[in-house]
């Protein structure tokens, strides 16, 4: 019986893949999950996205969304913790959707969760930067000392977790666009400084080995060696 499902997936034009369908499939997951069946991975690429947390301030979003909507970028408004940020090419998104009991041996594990979540943040960044470092407080994500490049917000539904941590890979012209990410006007960072294709999926790959290695991999569960590819595959 598979303990955990990995799903990567990117959007294009040809093969549209939104924020709201990755928060759709993130429910049918945690559903399942609830019901005794296994949890899954969701690493994604999606379509350019401000996504509006609940803690989102009136000042947050600086340009009016008819704008955003004219350069491509969509408003989501979302129940996970936290506040306004940005998704979209050259960021990875990454949901760790199961029960708190599995995930972190502690059914009101959300403080674990989180810093399970930081801590992926961390091990990739330090691949490719090494003064990658964990913030707490008004700051908290996961910084290079040229700025922030993962940011986590989460929320449990029925024992749950729900979404997690974003990624920055490499800049594109819509990243960040028109928003204080997070409330505040700090710089963002991205890991990337050769945005190839073949760099950017060996980032999935990095992603998904960390995340399993801090919550499927305890006890018996062994994970296989990490897939960057598209589509989903099954861990048994």
């Amino acid at each position: 019986m598979a303990q955990a499902i990995v799903e990567i997936r990117r959007h294009s034009p040809a093969n549209p893949w939104t924020y709201g369908m990755m928060d759709l499939r993130q429910r049918e997951i945690a559903d399942r999950a609830r019901g005794g069946g296994p949890g899954g991975l969701l690493i994604s690429e999606v379509a350019p996205v401000i996504t509006l947390g609940r803690r989102t301030g009136a000042g947050d979003v600086v340009l009016p969304e008819s704008v955003l909507r004219e350069k491509g970028v969509d408003l989501h408004t979302t129940d996970r913790g936290g506040m306004a940020t940005y998704h979209g090419t050259g960021q990875w998104v990454v949901f760790a959707v199961d029960t708190l009991e599995r995930l972190t041996g502690d059914r009101r594990g959300v403080r674990k969760a989180v810093e399970a979540l930081l801590e992926v943040g961390l091990e990739v960044g330090l691949s490719y930067d090494s003064s990658s470092h964990i913030r707490e407080g008004t700051e908290v994500g996961v910084w290079t000392d040229n700025g922030k490049f993962a940011a986590c917000g989460v929320h449990i539904v029925d024992g749950v977790l729900l979404h997690g941590l974003a990624i920055n890979a490499f800049k594109t012209p819509t990243s960040f666009l028109g928003i204080r990410p997070c409330g505040s006007d700090k710089p963002v960072e991205f890991l990337l400084k050769d945005p190839t294709e073949k760099a950017f999926l060996e980032m999935a790959s990095r992603i998904e080995k960390s995340v399993f290695a801090r919550f499927w991999e305890q006890g018996s569960l062994v994970a296989q060696a990490a897939q960057a590819e598209i589509g989903s595959s099954d861990r048994d």
